[in-house]
């Protein structure tokens, strides 16, 4: 954590995101940011070592989920799941995105496993023309 001119304080937005359990490790979360996947206060960013104060708006797509989190403070260190609520807010709108349709099929699989009934198989073999 670093102190700027002004007396902000300010953190990396890796350390940040991993410090907050957003990501399980810092890498990964050295990734996401590199893949264009994070906005700052609506700028699209690709370095995961820009600085983050307090009051900065995240937008963080994740699996086609939108999360908009507000920073309310820089953590010291990465603690529990309970104690990194306290450094944000999730602002993220209740309706942020429609959610798609899974295409299903209506497939119907047998139940068990194993050789087929007698009734089974009789009827694979009115199905097949073997009568």
């Amino acid at each position: 954590m670093r102190t700027n001119i002004l007396g902000n304080k300010t953190l990396r937005l890796d350390i940040y995101l991993y410090y907050i359990r957003i990501f399980k490790s810092r890498s990964i979360a050295t990734k996401f940011v590199s893949n264009n996947r994070l906005r700052i206060s609506g700028q699209l960013t690709q370095k995961p070592h820009k600085m983050i104060s307090i009051g900065d708006v995240l937008t963080i797509t994740i699996n086609d989920n939108i999360k908009v989190l507000k920073v309310l403070n820089i953590p010291n260190r990465r603690g529990p799941y309970s104690e990194s609520l306290n450094f944000y807010q999730d602002i993220t709108p209740i309706e942020s995105a429609p959610k798609k349709e899974s295409h299903k099929l209506d497939v119907k699989f047998v139940e068990r496993v194993g050789r087929p009934t007698k009734r089974e198989r009789r009827q694979t073999d009115r199905l097949m023309g073997r009568d």
